[in-house]
């Protein structure tokens, strides 16, 4: 006769046993729900739910899901210390383009499967074929045109291609001019709000009898603190400011002390990268691929910046190049809060020529725009 083999039970709704309900190794069942539980310890006794239909879900003791569904176009968000959330998408910054392939075909325009009309920056778009990141230059697909993908290989029916392009609100510009009277230290010249984690400033001041003055300047902060960076100095006699920035109430500022009175300055700014893509490193693994570009394009820009919750922001501009058999690239244009964020390696794989990070810390979320040359 066989043995019947019974649990501890309960058909309460939502019942669980407790640690003095079950001894080590002992199995109950809540039959409302079809779940399981069990006692384990590893130096302190709990009760933890098997099987498939938990109530909570952590994988390894080191992510911990939530137990209801976000609302509609939500998205899942770390907090970086092991659990996730559901929030609104940031997509409202990106353009997503889906195409629902019906018979053979490689090139793709025109509207998408919601009768959006496929435009785009060359060198800022991403293409997918059925959830897997295609390279461009050829090696996977061309940029025919700022309307037209054309892939490499024929999509089949019942393939999908979608085409993710930066939104327009990230590549605006912001632009402005002030008429300095007085050399005073330390003027406001521009202020954004600290949420903006890097920007880049393009500077111009002209002066009757003195001259121009163009510059470059990278600014970024960690909510406390702002740091500069001044390049590309261009000048018809000499210097006519200098700069700094502070953190003041919510906003990061670059200030201006002019050499002369009455200098007029005009200014344009963008928050970077502009238009870019983001990846979050969970682990600091040498040589993790940033990006990626076939070997037929020689000449590629990208604009990096990397945060971290605690370790502050980074940015860099990096340009790559290649002889089919190597990689090569200079990076430049550093700077960052408190230390550098990561390195940075490039390589050849196959037919594509790859930009390579290793974070400084875990849990790393670095933005990149990618501009072919």
């Amino acid at each position: 006769m066989a043995t019947v083999i019974t649990f501890k039970k309960s058909s309460t709704q939502n019942a669980t046993p407790g640690v003095s309900d079950l001894v080590l190794g002992e199995l109950a069942v809540n039959t409302y729900h079809g779940r399981f539980y069990t006692e384990k310890n590893d130096g302190t006794a709990a009760v933890v739910e098997v099987g498939s239909n938990p109530s909570s879900l952590t994988v390894n003791d080191a992510i911990t899901f939530p137990t209801s569904d976000g609302t509609s176009g939500q998205v899942l968000q770390t907090d970086g210390s092991g659990t996730l959330s559901f929030a609104d998408s940031s997509s409202s910054s990106e353009n997503v383009f889906t195409y629902t392939v019906t018979s053979n075909q490689t090139i793709f325009s025109g509207n998408d499967d919601d009768g959006q009309t496929l435009s785009y920056s060359i060198g800022e778009e991403q293409v997918f074929l059925n959830g897997v990141l295609l390279v461009d230059g050829g090696a996977d697909y061309s940029t025919t045109n700022t309307s037209t993908i054309t892939l490499q290989a024929n999509a089949v029916s019942g393939d999908v291609v979608v085409i993710r392009t930066p939104g327009s609100a990230s590549t605006s510009a912001s632009t402005g001019s002030s008429d300095l009277t007085t050399t005073d230290s330390d003027q406001a010249l521009l202020s954004v709000p600290v949420a903006n984690k890097a920007i880049k400033v393009n500077l111009v001041a002209t002066h009757s009898t003195a001259g121009a003055h163009f510059a470059e300047v990278i600014v970024v902060n960690d909510g406390s603190d702002s740091y500069i960076s001044q390049f590309a100095d261009t000048f018809t006699s000499s210097s006519l400011f200098s700069l700094a920035t502070d953190i003041s109430g919510s906003d990061m500022r670059l200030l201006i002390t002019p050499s002369n009175t009455n200098t007029s300055v005009s200014s344009s700014y963008i928050k970077l990268p502009a238009a870019g893509n983001s990846t979050t490193f969970s682990a600091t693994t040498a040589d993790q691929v940033l990006s990626s570009v076939s070997t037929g394009v020689k000449g590629v820009k990208f604009e990096l910046v990397a945060t971290h919750a605690t370790a502050g922001t980074h940015f860099a501009e990096v340009t790559l190049t290649n002889d089919g058999s190597d990689a090569y690239f200079v990076q430049f244009g550093d700077v960052f809060t408190n230390a550098s964020l990561f390195t940075l390696d490039a390589d050849v794989s196959g037919s594509s020529q790859r930009l390579l990070i290793t974070p400084a810390n875990t849990n790393t979320t670095v933005s990149v725009k990618k501009t072919t040359l």
